[in-house]
């Protein structure tokens, strides 16, 4: 784990450093994501990484020894790249994917749900390139009352129109074919340091791994947790 602590997070101070990566809390958690995927896959089993931006979980999953296609519609500056530029493929359409159907073990999306343009069409595409009995993976989906929402637009930042709750996005995928075998609620304490001076995202990395051993009984709180960001979200194709 240590070195892949140390190659994705060059400088934990720097901002831009592999941007959601630039805090070692927010690798540790998607080094919790890689592990929780390889654990129910088996070695050379075919990854979708959809959306894989600059394709961390994509150099993680491979480093699992996961047969792995990243895909986006959008192109990102090369020198930011964890993995090489031609080995990522790139779409013309925002919703139609360019793989023939059953294809892939697993799909992964992590934070990209929330963000496409036709969700139930995207999800219609994720569907048709698994294969039967395959895995859909979904972490990083903001939830409806997470209390960093509020905090990041009142401080102007950017934040997310589209929002859920753990009953519509299990109702919006078991209505296409799904059967939902898993749903947490994840992140009460911010990993995603945007804005923050370069001094307190020091401290912060430093107690990494506190943060998300606290974190990780926050997110069990009944109540506590409806404020936690994120719904994480495993789910089978049955049909």
């Amino acid at each position: 784990m240590k070195d892949e602590v140390e190659y994705l997070i060059e400088d934990p101070t720097d901002p831009t450093s592999h941007l959601h990566l630039s805090s070692k809390a927010a690798l540790l958690n998607y080094l919790r994501f890689a592990d929780e995927m390889r654990r129910l896959l088996d070695a050379g089993d075919k990854v979708l990484d959809w959306g894989c931006g600059l394709g961390q979980m994509s150099w993680l999953l491979e480093r699992r020894g996961l047969a792995v296609t990243s895909y986006d519609i959008a192109r990102v500056p090369e020198e930011k790249l964890i993995i090489e530029m031609e080995r990522v493929i790139l779409g013309s359409d925002p919703v139609l994917l360019p793989f023939p159907s059953a294809t892939f073990d697993a799909v992964l999306s992590c934070g990209v749900l929330e963000h496409v343009v036709d969700e139930m069409g995207s999800l219609q595409e994720i569907r048709r390139v698994l294969k039967l009995g395959g895995f859909f993976f979904i972490y990083q989906l903001p939830q409806l009352y997470a209390y960093t929402e509020f905090i990041n637009c009142w401080r102007g930042f950017w934040h997310h129109t589209r929002r859920y709750t753990p009953h519509t996005i299990q109702r919006e995928l078991e209505s296409i074919g799904f059967r939902v075998v898993r749903q947490r609620r994840a992140n009460f304490l911010p990993r995603n340091l945007t804005g923050l001076p370069p001094q307190v995202r020091g401290v912060y990395n430093r107690i990494g791994g506190l943060v998300n051993l606290v974190d990780r009984g926050l997110s069990r709180v009944p109540l506590l947790n409806l404020l936690c960001h994120s719904i994480e979200t495993l789910a089978i194709k049955e049909r």
